[in-house]
């Protein structure tokens, strides 16, 4: 993977924890996404940067035993996970394979739909995925994608640290050429792709208790070496930031909002 397609975190089984709790946050908004954009039995789904597979495994079991789900993604170490998280937990009809988003290798038109959670903010040039993704559909398949604003987390009361824990992320994510505030330009790029009938949903969780609370905290740990590698931090400011960031997520009276979601689903024409 060139520097312009690596992660800013983790992957695999190292990343299997954080995403599971991502999914915690987001996962009911993206479970009324899949609905609303029309997910079904027996429909043959193809997932773009599936991380650990937890939405293949969620849309496998609403195609049910005559649909399928086929994850790709770009680290093999993720694909791995994937596998071993299906085989234990009996799911049979899903399938992973190594892939990149923008070059997957799938076959054209093949797909009645098409989903991505997360994946266009880490790629140089998202559009060449979202044109991927569109080759792979059938004709009247729906693609849906979700992306972030990460422009937009907060916390009340304010903290500065965690206002620097996503400034940091958010370089983090620049200087691996991508866009951390992709989200507010995501219905623009699929309408620009000449998809019909496209809709949008903003979404924004907020969280006052739990694990969740953790997640600023554990994404400023795992790109915190690259960062100091680069000199944009220090140790010191780090361990500042998240001892701050470990009081905030003991403290209930405490709201996190995290980032703003766009979620865009449209249409491919025959």
């Amino acid at each position: 993977m060139s520097e312009f397609n690596k992660y800013v975190l983790n992957t695999g089984s190292e990343a299997a924890r954080r995403l599971a709790v991502v999914n915690e946050v987001h996962g009911a908004d993206t479970r009324d996404a899949l609905k609303l954009a029309g997910l079904s039995e027996g429909m043959r789904v193809a997932d773009f940067g599936c991380g650990v597979g937890i939405l293949s495994r969620y849309m496998a079991e609403h195609v049910g035993a005559t649909g399928t789900v086929i994850g790709i993604d770009a680290s093999e170490d993720q694909v791995a996970e994937s596998q071993r998280q299906s085989a234990q937990l009996g799911v049979t009809n899903t399938h992973f394979q190594r892939g990149d988003a923008a070059e997957s290798g799938l076959p054209d038109n093949s797909f009645d739909f098409v989903f991505s959670r997360f994946v266009l903010m880490h790629m140089a040039a998202p559009h060449l995925a979202i044109r991927e993704m569109i080759r792979v559909l059938k004709p009247s398949g729906t693609l849906l994608v979700e992306d972030g604003d990460f422009s937009s987390p907060f916390s009340y009361p304010d903290s500065p640290a965690y206002r620097r824990c996503f400034d940091l992320y958010r370089i983090a994510v620049r200087i691996h050429g991508a866009d951390p505030l992709i989200g507010r330009e995501l219905y623009s790029m699929v309408r620009g792709e000449g998809l019909a009938d496209v809709q949008v949903r903003l979404v924004q969780p907020v969280v006052t208790t739990g694990e969740a609370k953790r997640l600023p905290e554990w994404t400023l740990e795992e790109c915190g070496p690259f960062l100091i590698e680069r000199k944009l931090t220090s140790a010191e400011e780090l361990n500042a930031i998240g001892v701050q960031l470990d009081r905030l997520a003991l403290d209930d009276n405490v709201l996190v909002g995290m980032a703003r979601v766009s979620q865009v689903w449209g249409t491919k024409l025959a």
